[in-house]
């Protein structure tokens, strides 16, 4: 499984950390999860590096299945130089907001709570002494 996985990240040229990191956690995502987005076609990811007036455009793909944009994950290289748990709670939030097509689990569950929730369930808590 992690060859498949390693596999499917190549193409999003993350760095190299950020790509580990991402690996190991979809690794432990529920298959049915790990399925809906490396079978979508239209889901991306990239990192990038910011800086004072730096423009970034996040590569978006057409998704044929809702005729609009597909799903993307954006991850800031910064992430480098932060703890692993924080590193792979953000990016777990951050698939589960892909997952969840940037919504709730249910009409009115606000979606951070619900991003947060799902990347609990997934085996990565929100850290207790995180900062941004």
């Amino acid at each position: 499984m992690t060859a498949d996985i390693d596999h499917w990240l190549r193409p999003f040229a993350l760095d190299e950390h950020l790509h580990a990191h991402a690996a190991e956690v979809i690794a432990s995502l529920p298959h049915d999860v790990r399925r809906d987005l490396m079978d979508d076609p239209a889901f991306t990811m990239c990192d990038y590096e910011p800086a004072p007036g730096r423009v970034f455009h996040v590569p978006v793909k057409l998704s044929a299945k809702s005729r609009g944009p597909g799903r993307a994950v954006v991850l800031k290289r910064t992430l480098r130089r932060r703890p692993v748990d924080f590193v792979r709670w953000v990016i777990a939030h951050e698939l589960a907001h892909a997952h969840l097509r940037n919504g709730g689990r249910w009409p009115g569950d606000d979606p951070e709570h619900a991003a947060d929730a799902l990347a609990g369930d997934w085996g990565f808590p929100r850290p207790v002494d995180f900062r941004f």
